[in-house]
C-alpha cells in the first residue's frame, strides 16, 4: 500500500472503443479528492479493468484477440503480456497464484499463473467454460462472461450475462472444477455481483433489477436459492419508461449496510439499504443522484468518497458520502479523463 492514498484510472484507447490515455495513477488530496498525476502507462491497449496482486498491476486488454498485461504498480511500466484465451476480456482479479479473467465475447474465463511474467510469456493454464444462452436476442445468443469474483469460502464465481447464471468453481487437485450455478430468471443478464454474508447480490444488466440469492449449505456443498428482485431505481416504472437502462457496477459499503450501483442510460448512482437481508430479503431504496456524466461504467468507494468513471462524457466525478452512507446530490469534483473504464483505489 502506498504511504498516501492513490487512485488508478484506466480507459479505452483504441479507435472505435475510446480515446483515453491508457492507465494513470493519481495522488489523493487531504480531502480525498483527486490530486496530482503521478504516473501514466504506455504500451497497453483498451485496459478496461484493473486488479492488483503478487506485486503487479494487471489489466485486461479488451479486443478480438484478448490479452492480459502486467505492469509495475508504481511506475506503470510494462512487464509482460499473456493471451486471455478468448475475445474481449472485460474483468479480472488475482485469486491465489492465478489471474482469472472473464472473456466476454467468448464466454470463458482464463486462469493464468501470476508467475512467469517478463522473460517468459505465461499462457492460460485452463479455460473455464459452461456454454449457455438466454431469451434476449442479440445479447444472450451465447455465453458472455462478465465478471469473476472470489468468495470467502474459497471458490470463484463467473457471472454469465448471456446464460442468466453465476457459475461457481472450486480448486480441486490443482485445477478449477464447476461445483454448480446460481440461476437467475430468464432475461436477467447478470453483469456484476457482490457478496454479503450468505447472500449473493446480482446486478441484471438486461432487466435493470438487483437480484438477491441465498446460499444454503447442504452436506459438503451448498446451493443457491433465488429470493427476490428489486429495481435499481425508485420504482419499476422508471425502468419500463427509460429508453436505456443498463446497470453496470455494484459495490457494498465498508460496513456492508449499503449497496451502491451505477446505471447507464439515466446515468444515476443508486444507494440501497441491505442491512436486514436475513429477515427481509428485499433491499430498501434510499436515494439516487445523477453521476454528473454520461454512461457510468464503473466506480470505487473509499475515503468517504465515491469515484465514478463516466465513459462517454470523458469524465471522472467524485461524490461525498455522508454519515448515513448516502452520496451527495452533486459531484464535488469533475476530472477530465478520456473514455474512463475502471477505477481502483490503492
Amino acid at each position: 500500500m502506498p504511504a498516501t492514498p492513490e487512485l488508478l484510472v484506466s480507459s479505452y484507447t483504441e479507435e472505435g472503443s475510446g480515446s483515453g490515455p491508457g492507465i494513470r495513477r493519481y495522488a489523493l488530496a487531504a480531502d480525498a479528492t483527486i490530486g496530482p498525476l503521478l504516473a501514466q502507462s504506455s504500451g497497453v491497449s483498451n485496459p478496461s479493468f484493473l486488479a492488483v496482486g503478487a506485486g503487479k498491476l494487471f489489466a485486461v486488454e479488451e479486443g478480438a484477440n484478448g490479452s492480459v498485461a502486467a505492469l509495475d504498480p508504481e511506475t506503470l511500466g510494462f512487464l509482460g503480456r499473456a493471451w486471455s484465451g478468448g475475445a474481449d476480456p472485460c474483468h479480472l482479479m488475482v485469486v491465489g497464484e492465478s489471474v482469472v479473467a472473464a472473456n466476454y465475447s467468448s464466454g470463458t474465463a482464463a486462469v493464468i499463473p501470476v508467475a512467469g511474467w517478463g522473460s517468459a510469456t505465461p499462457t492460460p493454464s485452463v479455460l473455464l467454460s459452461n456454454p449457455g444462452s438466454g431469451p434476449v436476442s442479440g445479447r444472450q445468443d451465447s455465453s458472455h462472461a462478465h465478471q469473476v469474483t472470489a468468495t470467502p469460502w474459497g471458490t470463484v464465481l463467473v457471472a454469465d450475462l448471456g446464460a442468466d447464471r453465476v457459475d461457481e468453481y472450486s480448486l480441486v487437485d490443482g485445477s478449477y472444477q464447476r461445483q454448480g450455478s446460481a440461476v437467475l430468471p430468464p432475461g436477467t443478464g447478470p453483469r456484476h455481483v457482490a457478496i454479503r454474508g450468505e447472500h449473493l447480490l446480482v446486478a441484471g444488466e438486461l432487466d435493470g433489477f438487483l437480484h438477491v440469492l441465498r446460499r444454503t449449505v447442504e452436506g459438503d456443498g451448498h446451493r443457491w436459492q433465488w429470493r427476490c428482485r428489486t429495481p435499481l431505481a425508485a420504482t419499476a416504472e422508471a425502468i419500463e419508461s427509460a429508453e436505456q437502462f443498463y446497470p453496470s457496477h455494484i459495490q457494498l459499503s465498508a460496513d456492508a449496510t449499503t449497496l451502491y450501483a451505477t446505471v447507464r442510460g439515466p446515468n444515476t448512482l443508486v444507494a440501497l439499504e441491505v442491512t436486514n437481508l436475513d429477515t427481509d430479503p428485499v433491499p430498501v431504496f434510499r436515494t439516487e443522484v445523477p453521476t454528473g456524466g454520461n454512461w457510468p461504467r464503473h466506480f470505487a468507494v473509499g475515503h468517504g468518497k465515491i469515484y465514478v468513471a463516466n465513459q462517454l462524457s470523458d469524465t471522472v466525478t467524485v461524490f461525498d458520502v455522508d454519515a448515513d452512507g448516502l452520496p451527495g446530490a452533486e459531484a464535488v469534483q469533475t476530472l477530465d479523463f478520456g473514455s474512463p473504464a475502471c477505477i481502483l483505489l490503492a
